[in-house]
């Protein structure tokens, strides 16, 4: 696949990888089997838990999960694409800078380069999730094969089309689309919504303990499983906020109960009250919202105590009305009390790990912003300026 690179040290941790017990998060979705129930951390993190930066130098990370030997991956979505069209606000950018790092040493090694990417007005987005299950790793990518523009050269288009809104399979150096849910959901779309143009974003990615995956898609507003044989199922429409926005899923994890969670950042305009938890019942396919009155969130999941977490992009709502300072909120797991993590310290925090020991992990200074956003045109990767993305630890 064109300028789609794996490292050998990749190659070589995946093929070890299925003799390997997986380490990992909390009591489901990448749920850590070193952290058995009775070993299990029973502890809840406070408002003041440390905040350690465990590193930096990141191309706008999303997704975390823990590889092969406890090692932490980190999706990266990339820098500036460098084939953009249209101007100002209205830019989009294609390109392949999208990558998955490892972290375990505190610095990152890029063990898959050359995924697709796509600049889109307010940020950059790929390879948004990452999920390790079975011996392999998995990067869902965003949008669909359908949003590539026929006027992109040829040689572009083709490599474009293979990877956005895809599932690709990474094992043994070698890099497969095994399903493209944005194709799917793309036609959903257009049968189910005919009054407005075809659409998908698939977003999040979570282990199905039953085999395959569950994926929620951001422009859709659809909660979907791959089954293993890479079959793609439209399972349920995510509701809309109580402020008539859309979902806008963003996140998701299996509860201990078996039941998925679902968390979205919301539509443009939303209070910072607005955005909801989703509970879908695999067994009824009943779809209800199980907490409300947050801000924003483009993270979630369970921690290793049983615990949910949701990070929240900013805490004004969606878009944000300023720099968007974000922070992470804990959901008690006996009484449903919330406790407000990183407060003052998290600039636009994204995604969610469970550490085994009771810790969590979120990616930090996320988002890229356009630097010409009121300029006549914007159309070179040297327009667009990155953060200095990071991974902490908290707790």
């Amino acid at each position: 696949m064109r300028r789609l690179t794996t490292s050998r040290t990749l190659a070589a941790g995946l093929a070890a990888a299925a003799a390997l017990v997986s380490l990992g998060a909390g009591p489901s979705g990448q749920a850590a089997e070193a952290a058995t129930p009775s070993a299990r951390p029973t502890r809840h993190l406070t408002s003041d838990s440390p905040i350690t930066v465990v590193a930096k130098g990141l191309n706008s990370p999303r997704s975390m999960t823990w590889g092969p030997r406890g090692h932490l991956l980190v999706a990266e979505v990339g820098g500036a694409p460098e084939t953009c069209r249209g101007t100002g606000y209205y830019t989009r950018c294609f390109g392949f800078t999208g990558s998955v790092a490892d972290i375990s040493s505190g610095k990152p090694v890029r063990i898959v380069e050359g995924l697709a990417s796509n600049f889109n007005e307010e940020e950059v987005v790929g390879p948004n999730s990452i999920v390790y299950s079975n011996g392999a790793l998995y990067a869902l990518e965003t949008g669909s094969p359908n949003s590539v523009p026929a006027d992109l050269p040829a040689e572009l288009q083709g490599p474009l089309k293979e990877q956005y809104g895809a599932l690709l399979k990474i094992k043994n150096g070698q890099v497969s689309a095994v399903a493209n849910p944005g194709a799917v959901d793309y036609a959903w779309t257009a049968q189910n919504e005919p009054d407005v143009p075809p659409h998908a974003n698939p977003y999040a990615l979570t282990a199905n303990p039953r085999g395959g995956f569950y994926l929620v898609d951001a422009s859709s507003n659809t909660l979907d499983s791959v089954d293993r044989h890479g079959n793609v199922k439209v399972l349920a429409e995510v509701p809309d906020t109580a402020e008539g926005t859309e979902a806008v899923p963003t996140c998701l994890d299996v509860g201990p109960d078996g039941a998925v969670y679902i968390g979205g950042i919301t539509g443009h305009g939303s209070s910072p009250t607005a955005a909801n938890i989703y509970r879908y019942a695999p067994k009824t396919g009943r779809m209800t919202v199980w907490q409300s009155g947050f801000s924003a969130i483009n993270g979630c999941g369970f921690g290793a105590n049983g615990d949910f977490y949701v990070t929240e992009l900013d805490t004004t709502g969606f878009l944000p009305t300023g720099d968007p300072d974000g922070v992470v909120i804990q959901i008690n797991h006996q009484d449903n009390s919330r406790t407000v993590l990183g407060e003052g310290k998290l600039f636009a925090p994204s995604g969610f790990l469970a550490g085994p020991d009771g810790s969590i992990y979120v990616a930090n200074n996320t988002i890229m912003w356009p630097a010409c956003t009121d300029a006549p045109a914007c159309t070179t990767s040297s327009d667009v300026t990155a953060s200095d993305g990071e991974i902490v630890k908290i707790g």
